[in-house]
């Protein structure tokens, strides 16, 4: 039971990122609303962390909670450099930005597995 709930949270979590992205993108909404961008991040962040805690339930490993931070930093890093070298607009300020980014992923991972545990 508890593998299912983690599911349908990733799921909420999940539907929530794309609609909120795929508005962004449609709608230009990124570049009226700065601070979209870090809630989405904040949302990946959630959204990889209760996949690796839902890995662990399933699959019966036991994850550490800063191996799952780590797994969500190497995520993120991941996506800048796909934004990178995706050519996707980038600020003035990339490495400010990009920070931000990759600590709200963490901030987003830390309520992730808060969240994943408290279900599993």
């Amino acid at each position: 039971m508890h593998a299912r709930a983690l599911l349908v949270v990733q799921f909420l979590v999940l539907l929530a990122l794309g609609v909120t992205h795929i508005s962004a993108l449609q709608y230009s909404l990124y570049w009226h609303y700065v601070w979209l961008d870090t809630f989405t991040h904040f949302l990946g962040g959630a959204w990889v962390a209760l996949v690796l805690v839902w890995l662990g339930v399933r699959s019966k490993i036991t994850t550490s909670y800063a191996g799952i931070i780590a797994g969500v930093i190497v995520i993120g890093f991941g996506w800048e450099v796909f934004e990178y070298i995706g050519g996707i607009p980038r600020e003035a300020n990339f490495f400010l930005d990009t920070s931000i980014d990759l600590v709200m992923d963490v901030l987003g991972g830390i309520v992730g597995v808060a969240v994943g545990r408290k279900l599993s």
